[in-house]
């Protein structure tokens, strides 16, 4: 259940952002170690129906919309990570140079980062050591003797400013199905059933 709970977080932070930024969804998911697998069929009505008789707990409509938008989501995570890995990279080395490429003039913190994309202080480490062997990132003493600042290379520039168009014009064809009011309606459910999250994970 855990890891369908990522899914559902990963597909509502796709949503939340009115930008359809596919790098922030990217952000979500650095901390999933694998690729997620959910049927890419819906499960038929009258399966679901069998189930509900069997157990008084399941809301049968609550289950088919969550059914459809983990369906959705796990498709787009595993064609994501089937994209960057043809461009030689990751959702967390791609969603480091992106939270840098925010504000390029400007370097990062380790820990800025790590807390930006949701992973731990080991996680970013072992992100900045591939991304500085790839000669995508630097890391420099930064103001106190403690501190380290995460630039950005020249090579780490042109590569997220090629990356980049590519991830938003297959964001674009995703959501082309939809006009602007049905977008912004969908983000308003969603909302929505965000706030069920809490209850869901048992807080």
């Amino acid at each position: 259940m855990a890891d369908l709970l990522r899914i559902y977080e990963t597909l509502v932070a796709l949503i939340l952002d009115n930008r359809f930024h596919p790098t922030h969804t990217i952000r979500k998911l650095t901390n999933m170690a694998s690729t997620i697998f959910f049927p890419k069929k819906a499960t038929p009505h009258e399966v679901l129906e069998r189930q509900a008789r069997r157990y008084p707990e399941m809301d049968l409509t609550a289950v088919e919309a969550m059914s459809a938008l983990l369906r959705v989501a796990a498709q787009i995570l595993n064609m994501t990570d089937e994209q960057l890995s043809r461009q030689k990279t990751s959702r967390g080395k791609l969603s480091v140079l992106f939270h840098i490429n925010k504000d390029p003039g400007r370097p990062a913190t380790p820990s800025e980062l790590a807390d930006a994309i949701g992973v731990t202080r080991a996680t970013i480490t072992g992100l900045l050591d591939g991304l500085e062997r790839d000669g995508m990132v630097k890391r420099e003493a930064g103001r106190d003797a403690r501190s380290i600042d995460v630039h950005m290379t020249p090579k780490g520039k042109k590569f997220i400013e090629d990356i980049l168009p590519d991830r938003y014009r297959r964001v674009r064809a995703l959501m082309k199905g939809l006009s602007d009011d049905e977008r912004r309606a969908l983000q308003r459910l969603v909302s929505k059933v965000e706030l069920g999250l809490p209850s869901y994970a048992g807080k």
